[in-house]
Order: C-alpha cells, then structure tokens, then sequence
C-alpha cells in the first residue's frame, strides 16, 4: 500500500470512530442517565423526540390536518361539511408550525443537554399519525418549545459568527 493509500484508509478508520463515539454518546445518552450526569437521559429523549417529528412531518401533517378537518366539521357542534377545506388548511399550517418549532428546538440540543429538559409534550411520542398530547399552537409547551428554539438559532449564529468574522479579524489585527 502507497503511503498515500495508508494516510487515507487511517484517515477513513478515524472518521468511522468518531462516528461511532458520537452514535454510542447519543444512544447512551437517550437511555437511563449517568449519575454524574442525570439530565442527559432527558435531554436524549428530546433529540429524538423533536428528530422524529422533524423527519416524519411531511408525511405526518397533511393526514394530522385532514383527520382534525373532519372531526371540527363531524358532530352535533361540528361545523359544515363545505369548509372542510378551509378547516384543512387551517390545522395545516398549525401542524406544521409545530413541526417547524420541533425542527429549529434541534439546533439547542447543546442547551438541552446542560439544561436537562425533558421532550415538549406537543404530540405523543412515537405515534403514526402524531396525536395532540397537550395543547396547540398557543400553549405554554409550544411557548417553550419556540423560546429554545429561538435560544439555539441565536446560539448557533453566533457560534458561526464569532468562529467565521470575529476570530479571524482579530487574528489578522494581532498579526499584522
């Protein structure tokens, strides 16, 4: 093998470590909890939690919209049959903020891990279709959930922003 070939291959093994530390960490982490570290475990859960709703949204949200269309247009105090569509629409994009909120509250994983919280109680875990566990839109955990999320986006902007403009500059202000 050219030494090339070997730098590569070791360079592969690397990667394919590191990849398992982090899947090994994330699993240890979504079980029961280290006692020197208990938050983990709820913070574990709500990684996967908000990545299920994530990843299974856009098939989640139309049949989550329809089959609560029909339940406001059933029933003695349903409403009529023709604004099934409007209905539709409505829940459509209410589900799906509330995916979005699940989506962005991924990128405060960092904070959750400190913070040790546990998974939004928005939509029962693990269910197809996701049924509501607690409130909707105008909730205390939907509340929360949108306060973390906008905690990690700003996090994460200004992790970039400080690793990509700031450092930098003032490397090149000392160097120069």
């Amino acid at each position: 093998m050219t030494r090339g070939g070997e730098a590569r291959a070791v360079d592969r093994r690397n990667r394919r470590g590191r990849a398992t530390a982090v899947v090994l960490a994330l699993l240890t982490s979504a079980g029961a909890g280290c006692s020197a570290f208990p938050g983990a475990a709820d913070a574990g859960r709500r990684l996967l939690a908000d990545g299920f709703v994530s990843l299974t949204a856009p098939l989640q949200v139309p049949a989550m919209a329809a089959r609560d269309a029909w339940a406001a247009c059933a029933g003695e105090e349903g409403s009529s049959k023709a604004l099934l569509p409007a209905w539709f629409v409505a829940f459509a994009f209410e589900h799906a903020g509330l995916c979005a909120l699940h989506l962005v509250d991924l990128t405060a994983a960092p904070i959750h891990l400190v913070a040790g919280n546990r998974p939004p109680r928005i939509y029962r875990p693990w269910s197809l279709p996701m049924e509501r566990d607690r409130d909707g839109v105008l909730g205390h955990e939907a509340g929360e959930l949108a306060l973390y999320g906008v905690a990690g986006v700003g996090g994460a902007a200004i992790a970039w922003w400080f690793g990509t403009s700031y450092v930098p500059h003032v490397f090149r202000w000392f160097v120069q």
